[in-house]
């Protein structure tokens, strides 16, 4: 039997849900209906075949149908998207707890004539009545919360009225940042790294920032996350690589022949896309590689590490720095670590901005510092905010320091002022 046999398709569930709905309304039940994708299935199908992934399939529903009631109803509705229908739910917490039960038996791995093959699936739930009144809107609620489920990086989540919200402001955000990529509305505000020994420039981090003539300053935090989910961040990277590298061409022949550093999404380390955007952008600007430094942070590299490892090690052919972001705050492993074709640590904030006065933030700066030149990597130290935090990391044997102690991010132009006016500074120093 094919997995199309053991389920129902996609066009049988607009009239299953409005039965269900009907019944539950007559009987004063609730109803509920969970929204499963299966995250890199269709990697299954490119490096393994369709019949493989069919296979997948097979078992897929199997399990699913396992776990599920005799009046429970399986829907198969896209490549790597099912659909779970309950009758007679008696609360949400009893959907969530169906919903988990379900990812559990697809956590798993497959069997597949020998060969072991695994899926990362993600879900989210929507009931009637409790979050909507209509047949047609409970799987587009349980759909948000998939989605809002997989911008927050959460297995699953359950539909409320404050993600139906949010997902009104995300879709709102998303528009009028599609928009500012096609006006050329962003720009790129760069952040000076600074050499411990002799307060010397060491780099720049480029920062994207956006200003709306509505909503004002919308931060990183606020559209970087709407990008990654829209499919916008490859097109945003693309931007950056090439703003940052026109704008260091300019730097350089005003006498700065420093590095540009640019921080990498972990959505892009699951494919080649950003190894063709990277090197398109070189070749645009004819810029030198090993100028270039590209920030990666731990938790996005160990979503999928091998898959990143691959990534880095071609970006690293091409001549391009890396460097490991927010070093601390992630799970890689020393084994993980020492395979990297890395060359830079950045120290996390949260440990640098108050290692003054608290000796266990000073422990782990003093050994992420060990670690690292241990490694023949050298150290930035971001959130560096006083003078007295300076002269810490200094003695410890960091190499450079970023921070609004030394200077604030700033546009290209005022950068370039900045600059001129420390070479002035130092030359009547010497």
């Amino acid at each position: 039997m094919s997995f199309r046999e053991a389920c129902l398709g996609r066009d049988q569930l607009p009239g299953c849900v409005s039965d269900a709905i009907n019944m539950a309304e007559s009987r004063g039940q609730r109803c509920a209906l969970l929204a499963i994708n299966l995250c890199r299935f269709r990697e299954v199908n490119v490096d393994f075949g369709f019949d493989t992934g069919d296979k997948v399939l097979v078992q897929l529903v199997e399990r699913i149908n396992g776990i599920l009631k005799s009046d429970d109803k399986l829907f198969h509705i896209g490549n790597d998207e099912f659909v779970v229908l309950l009758e007679n739910i008696k609360s949400p917490q009893v959907a969530g707890l169906a919903l988990g039960r379900v990812l559990d038996a697809l956590d798993k791995d497959f069997d597949i004539s020998g060969q072991m093959l695994s899926l990362i699936a993600q879900g989210g739930a929507a009931l009637y009545p409790d979050h909507v009144s209509r047949a047609d809107m409970l799987l587009v609620a349980a759909d948000a919360a998939l989605m809002e489920a997989r911008d927050r990086g959460k297995r699953f989540l359950l539909f409320d009225n404050a993600l139906r919200e949010g997902r009104r402001t995300h879709a709102d955000l998303r528009a009028k940042l599609g928009e500012a990529l096609e006006g050329n509305e962003l720009q790129l505000y760069y952040q000076p790294q600074i050499k411990m020994c002799d307060g010397s420039v060491s780099g720049f981090e480029a920062l994207a920032r956006w200003q709306h003539d509505e909503l004002g300053w919308v931060g990183p935090d606020q559209f970087i996350p709407v990008a990654e989910s829209c499919g916008l961040i490859e097109k945003l990277t693309y931007w950056s690589f090439n703003v940052a590298l026109r704008e260091s061409a300019k730097l350089c022949l005003e006498g700065s022949s420093t590095t540009i550093s640019i921080n990498l999404s972990a959505k892009l380390l699951a494919s080649n896309e950003v190894v063709d955007l990277l090197a398109r952008a070189i070749n645009i600007w004819g810029a030198d590689p090993s100028r270039l430094v590209l920030e990666v942070t731990e938790s996005a590299m160990m979503a999928d590490p091998q898959a990143a490892l691959d990534i880095l090690l071609k970006i690293h052919a091409m001549g391009v720095t890396l460097s490991i972001d927010d070093f601390g705050t992630g799970y890689s492993s020393l084994d993980y670590l020492k395979r990297l074709p890395v060359s830079e640590l950045k120290i996390d904030k949260s440990f640098v901005l108050n290692m003054a006065d608290d000796m266990q933030d000073r422990k782990i700066v003093q050994t992420i510092i060990d670690l690292a030149h241990n490694l023949d990597m050298h150290v930035v130290a971001e959130g560096v905010e006083n003078q007295r935090v300076f002269d810490m990391l200094t003695g410890m044997g960091c190499e450079i320091g970023q921070g609004f102690h030394m200077a604030r991010p700033m546009p290209v132009k005022p950068l370039s002022v900045w600059l001129n006016e420390i070479k002035q500074k130092n030359g009547a120093m010497a």
